[in-house]
C-alpha cells in the first residue's frame, strides 16, 4: 500500500506540471520539477526505516546529482531547437549518465 501511495503522489506532482504546461505557465511548470515534495517523503521513509545513517548516505548521492540534474538541464537547453526533440532529450540523459556514473564510481570508491 506504501508503494501505492507513493505512486499517486508522483503522478499528481506530474498532473500538476502537465497542467500548468498545459496553460503556457512554463515558469511553474519549471520550478514544480525541483519541489522536493517526492523527496521530502523518500527521506522520511528512508530516516525512518533505515535511520539516520543511511539518511545522510542517501541525501549525500542526491547533493551530488545536483551536478549531473544542472548538465542535463543545461545541455537540453542547448540543443532545444537545434535537434529534434527526442535527440535532445536522449542527449540530455546520456550526458546526465555519464557524469552521474561517474559520481558513483567515485562514491563507492570513497566509501
Amino acid at each position: 500500500m506504501d508503494i501505492v501511495a507513493k505512486s499517486l503522489l508522483g503522478a499528481a506532482l506530474i498532473a500538476a506540471m502537465l497542467l500548468f504546461a498545459r496553460r503556457g505557465d512554463y515558469m511553474v511548470t519549471g520550478l514544480l520539477v525541483s519541489v522536493p515534495a517526492v523527496s521530502l517523503y523518500t527521506w522520511w521513509c528512508i530516516g525512518s526505516e533505515q535511520g539516520s545513517q543511511a539518511l545522510r548516505v542517501a541525501v549525500r548521492a542526491a547533493m551530488w546529482s545536483a551536478i549531473p540534474w544542472v548538465l542535463y538541464l543545461l545541455v537540453v537547453y542547448l540543443l532545444a531547437g537545434r535537434l529534434p526533440l527526442w535527440l535532445t532529450l536522449v542527449c540530455g540523459v546520456l550526458s546526465y549518465l555519464a557524469i552521474a556514473s561517474i559520481f558513483m564510481l567515485i562514491m563507492s570508491a570513497r566509501a
